[in-house]
């Protein structure tokens, strides 16, 4: 009699674990322990002591503030959001490798145009993130609360970016190596890619993507949306000035032309020529 065939057996796969674009995030656009040097820097050279309280504005994962209270048992931070869930992240997966420090960190959910308590030494709205507020009366709102939440002497830091590049459609992509999240998860390498959909130079409107891809196929379509306003340097200097900071300065990220790369330092600037993309810090002094 013929046998019966044997059934197949097959190897159990493990199922692919899902993307977290939150982890994804942070090394792919943030660089927070440099970033916190060079504003901590400029707060010692305007004031002569080193600052104690910083508050991080439209915050997201609360990265900067998270490091802010690691560098020391004197240092306080506040991280602002609208976004609960993000917070409910930071609050997952960044306070509790802080440790003692946690204690001198405070999440806050909530707009940043509302928070002006307590005082602090120098408030961060980095990441272009106020680049969200997309006319000049808000815009200046914004700046003026920021006024009222900084002692004498403190700093507000904004990022700017610009150049001829920076007013067109355009897509970069760019390997990002292996690294460890906040709580020591390995972090696998993967390919960010920045996506400038559009540009309208009748109102300055740009809308960006980024997109995560990682070694295996998996990838992440639209991770992160934004419809920003692209400021130029004197119109923020402008509001600025406006909402009752003292004075403002521009410091330009500096440029090796025989390497034709960016380098990490910055340096102050009155004016610089126009390139195909520049990086900058706008420091407005309270």
């Amino acid at each position: 009699m013929p046998t019966r065939p044997r059934p197949e057996t097959h190897r159990r796969r493990r199922p692919r674990r899902s993307l977290d674009r939150l982890l994804l995030y942070s090394p792919a656009v943030q660089h927070v322990e440099h970033d916190l040097d060079t504003l901590d820097h400029l707060y010692r050279i305007r004031n002569g002591r080193a600052p104690r309280r910083l508050r991080e504005d439209f915050c997201g994962t609360a990265a900067a503030a998270c490091e802010w209270v690691r560098r020391g048992p004197s240092r306080e931070a506040w991280a602002v959001d609208l976004d609960r869930g993000t917070l409910q992240w930071a609050r997952r997966h960044r306070v509790p490798s802080l440790g003692p420090a946690a204690r001198r960190l405070t999440l806050v959910h909530g707009d940043a145009r509302r928070v002006s308590r307590p005082r602090v030494d120098m408030v961060l709205a980095l990441n272009f993130s106020y680049w969200v507020f997309r006319s000049r009366e808000v815009m200046r709102g914004y700046f003026r609360a920021v006024r009222a939440s900084l002692a004498p002497g403190g700093l507000l830091c904004l990022d700017a970016f610009g150049g001829t590049d920076a007013c067109q459609a355009a897509v970069e992509t760019r390997r990002v190596p292996a690294s460890r999240g906040p709580a020591g998860e390995r972090v696998p390498p993967f390919r960010y890619t920045w996506e400038q959909r559009d540009f309208n130079p009748v109102d300055h409107r740009l809308r960006c993507r980024i997109h995560f891809r990682m070694d295996d196929g998996r990838e992440i379509r639209n991770a992160f949306s934004y419809d920003w306003r692209m400021w130029t340097l004197p119109e923020i200097r402008e509001l600025l000035d406006e909402a009752g900071f003292r004075e403002s300065f521009v410091y330009l990220q500096d440029w090796d032309d025989e390497a034709h790369e960016a380098l990490g330092s910055y340096s102050r600037r009155s004016r610089f020529e126009n390139q195909l993309s520049w990086l900058a810090f706008v420091i407005g002094v309270a």
